[in-house]
């Protein structure tokens, strides 16, 4: 089985025309050997993304609660913004006659909830009974569920973005109540295809009882950070063993997103990863989380550092 190379999703804002960014993007990830192709999120941030969910209101870099969540009409979900540029970017591929990969990173119902009612709490008080977080969460899993289907009905893979799961803001077992109905009403045959995956950022060591929910949730790849401080926890947490009982892959984290690192310590960690996990049930390679924050020079080292590893070693 071919390990493929990946990033988590975001660059660099470009100060470019929207479509002249995506291509810069593309053309980034190609240069450096990238399978599997994010948009970059060059249009707005993680949270942004979702100002056009019913419910929401857009306030600068954030958004708030102005009623109740609900999912896109299905004539507007050619309209929503990932899915837009997601298209562009498979557009941009076949201009370039480059049959790569593509995937749609889509902010989780639970980091979506806990950051957008932390905005404004009181405008979100006033639709939600935020000692019952459940509520909300709930209808943006609603929410997010047809908007996932469309990505995959446009051919592109699909990944869940949780990273306040590791930060224990989060209730476990009712983010395990959410996500495994989430995954359950995932289409069978991306599932079984390896199409979705999961990326909780940090360490999953920090919450009891994280990483067992994570593993029995009908998603396929579950993908996670071993560079940083925090992240280093996680070899303490994965194994093989587990892997292979739920029948999950891993996305390796193996390389810093955030600064450059000596060739030698990038190789020994994903050695690591590998004899941890075994080879076999490693689906990705790629940075920790995202390039948002990172000066795009330091992108491009960081790039061309993963593109040299060669994962046939672990």
């Amino acid at each position: 089985m071919q390990i493929e190379k990946t990033v988590i999703g975001s660059f660099p804002k470009l100060r470019r025309p929207l479509e002249e960014a995506l291509r810069e993007v593309v053309e980034l990830q190609l240069r450096y050997g990238v399978d599997l192709i994010a948009d970059g999120e060059q249009r707005a941030n993680m949270i942004q993304y979702f100002e056009q969910v019913p419910g929401t209101e857009n306030v600068g870099s954030s958004l708030r609660i102005v009623g109740k969540i609900n999912p896109l009409k299905s004539d507007k979900l050619d309209e929503f913004y990932k899915i837009k540029d997601n298209l562009t970017v498979q557009s941009i591929l076949k201009s370039m006659r480059k049959q790569a990969k593509t995937k749609i990173t889509l902010t989780g119902p639970m980091t979506l909830g806990t950051i957008i009612a932390s905005t404004d709490i009181n405008s979100a008080a006033e639709h939600y009974d935020l000692d019952q977080e459940e509520t909300l969460f709930t209808d943006f899993s609603n929410a997010l569920l047809p908007i996932v289907d469309k990505a995959l009905s446009v051919g592109a893979c699909v990944q869940v973005d949780e990273p306040s799961l590791s930060t224990g803001q989060v209730n476990v077992k009712t983010a395990e109540k959410i996500l495994r109905d989430f995954s359950r009403r995932l289409p069978a045959d991306a599932i079984k295809e390896e199409k979705v995956s999961c990326h909780v950022c940090g360490s999953i060591r920090s919450v009891a009882g994280l990483y067992e929910s994570l593993l029995g949730l009908d998603i396929p790849i579950l993908s996670f950070g071993f560079s940083g401080e925090a992240e280093r926890e996680n070899f303490d947490v994965v194994s093989k063993a587990s892997l292979e009982q739920h029948g999950k892959k891993l996305g390796a984290g193996f390389i810093s997103n955030v600064i450059v690192e000596d060739d030698g310590v990038i190789l020994e960690r994903l050695k690591r990863i590998g004899e941890i996990v075994g080879r076999e049930n490693i689906k990705y390679i790629h940075p920790d989380c995202g390039f948002c924050l990172t000066p795009l020079k330091k992108v491009r080292v960081i790039l061309e550092k993963m593109q040299k590893i060669d994962a046939t070693i672990i």
